[in-house]
């Protein structure tokens, strides 16, 4: 790999009381020398290829498993489980600790520890299945206590548990940041349906950047219709600020679905798997003045 030549402000001689023109001869030398070191950095930094030297920060992120939307009245968080590439760029998770119970597919808590439990959470705790996921709540303090529909029926008695919701691209560094998307969705119904799709930044929804997505009825029993929803957006973030992807949609039929990888055959070749979602966070610029 090649880097950048450091530059250091020299060392400049110490004049003497009276004029002496070995002096002059190495002091211009001394300047002389620096001049055409930094004059080769910045030439190297913005010449035809200077973007090798450049260290911004970016984050490439997905998901390999299925999102299913169970409420058409809930704003749903993507989530990520994979990191593919990270530089000051990363996926945190809001995390809740709580005392709850369950019975079929309602969850009811009777105690928060910590955090605050969302739509699209995964949970759990001894008994509780894996994979299972907040889809709404039903009753109580938004966060809180009381009562959530999850995804999986099950009887648990009461006991401590945990949910985890990794869906923060988190900065390091203040700039603007490109944030590019791409949704794999399907749709189960007879019908056409609507999709939503919009950024919340630091909890809270970004004005004027939602986007709307019209997936058409399935093709057939048992044979989805399918949409790849994709867009970027320019996002201003400070230090440790956090970008989310939100969707809602008109149906619980439409979800993010994950395909995985085909294998060659006689009339198809190899194709690798296609994630839920997949995300990339790259710095642009520093702020805005």
């Amino acid at each position: 790999m090649t880097f950048l030549t450091q530059v250091v402000p020299p060392r400049l001689p110490t004049a003497p009381t009276e004029y002496e023109r070995r002096f002059h001869d190495q002091h211009s030398d001394v300047l002389r020398l620096y001049f055409n070191q930094l004059n080769g950095s910045v030439n190297a930094l913005i010449g035809v290829r200077g973007g090798q030297y450049l260290n911004i920060p970016y984050g490439a992120f997905q998901d390999d498993t299925d999102q299913t939307d169970g409420s058409i009245a809930v704003a749903y968080y993507m989530r990520f489980n994979t990191t593919d590439y990270s530089n000051g760029v990363s996926v945190t998770s809001h995390t809740a600790s709580f005392t709850a119970s369950i019975a079929t597919t309602t969850l009811t808590v009777s105690a928060v520890a910590s955090g605050s439990i969302l739509p699209s959470m995964q949970i759990s705790g001894t008994g509780v299945t894996a994979g299972t996921r907040i889809v709404r709540q039903i009753t109580g303090t938004a966060g809180s206590t009381g009562t959530y529909e999850i995804s999986v029926s099950q009887t648990v008695a009461s006991t401590a548990m945990t949910g985890d919701l990794p869906s923060k691209m988190t900065v390091v560094q203040s700039g603007l940041y490109n944030l590019q998307f791409s949704a794999q969705f399907i749709n189960t119904t007879n019908d056409v349906q609507e999709i939503s799709i919009w950024f919340r930044k630091n909890g809270t929804d970004i004005a004027n950047s939602n986007s709307e997505f019209g997936i058409k009825q399935r093709k057939s029993t048992g044979t989805a219709s399918r949409l790849i929803a994709a867009m970027n957006f320019f996002v201003e973030l400070q230090a440790n600020d956090y970008v989310e992807i939100m969707w809602r949609v008109s149906n619980s039929g439409v979800s993010l679905e994950q395909f995985p990888a085909v294998t060659a055959s006689g009339t198809t070749p190899a194709i690798p798997a296609t994630p839920s979602v997949i995300a990339t966070l790259s710095f642009v610029s520093a702020p805005p003045p």
